[in-house]
């Protein structure tokens, strides 16, 4: 493989730590509730689930499906909330901080390719994201732009019009593989995994590979543009 012209990513969850930081954000929640018989992991991957599907009904502001999914995962587990706890969650996601090796891989990878975001959220959030990270990115599409959250392909097709190119200049990469490797696989992109958190194979549909973290990927394209 040569080197791609642009690699697009997911940003949460593949350069900003989604996970870790949704977890920490609910273990001080319920430590305020007083809860103490579930893991924040438990309840992050449930919160995940229930986010996942309800982005799939109709297109709604990002800050506006965490204010709601919170609420619909806390009735789930009977506990009680208030307005002000899901408007506190939805002012949070601009602040999550990056993955350790995100800020110096990125860096490193603009010396052989561009950069480029397809995230699933709103424009003023990924500006707050995007000052956590401290990288310019060569463009940036989100869910409000597209109108659709990923794993639709609407995301996908405006990245290529902006850029100027079709999905076989663009490398995809992502640590989702329902809302990034499917949709990206779909239609035809070559794809990387950023399996950070080391999950099992959720479908059987297959990257072009797959990575652990990004100083790893940056280590690949290097490659590829050394030997292209």
């Amino acid at each position: 493989m040569a080197a791609p012209k642009a690699i697009s990513f997911d940003n949460f969850g593949t350069i900003i730590d989604w996970e870790g930081e949704i977890q920490k954000y609910f273990k001080a929640f319920m430590e305020k509730k007083g809860i103490e018989n579930l893991a924040p992991k438990t309840l992050q991957r449930r919160w995940e689930e229930i986010q996942f599907d309800y982005i799939q009904i109709k297109y709604l502001p990002y800050r506006q499906i965490l204010k709601d999914t919170l609420g619909m995962t806390c009735k789930e587990f009977g506990f009680d909330f208030t307005a002000q706890d899901c408007e506190d969650f939805s002012e949070s996601m601009g602040k999550w901080q990056p993955f350790p090796d995100s800020h110096d891989a990125l860096l490193e990878l603009k010396k052989y390719t561009k950069i480029t975001l397809i995230t699933n959220t709103d424009n003023d959030i990924i500006k707050e994201s995007v000052k956590q990270i401290g990288v310019e990115f060569d463009d940036i599409v989100t869910a409000e732009m597209a109108g659709a959250y990923k794993p639709s392909h609407k995301g996908f097709f405006l990245s290529q019009k902006r850029l100027g190119l079709t999905e076989k200049d663009i490398l995809h990469a992502g640590f989702g593989f329902k809302y990034d490797i499917v949709p990206a696989t779909e239609l035809g992109y070559d794809t990387c995994w950023v399996n950070r958190q080391g999950e099992p194979r959720p479908l059987d549909v297959w990257e072009t590979f797959m990575v652990g973290d990004l100083k790893t990927l940056a280590k690949v394209i290097k490659l590829m543009a050394l030997e292209g």
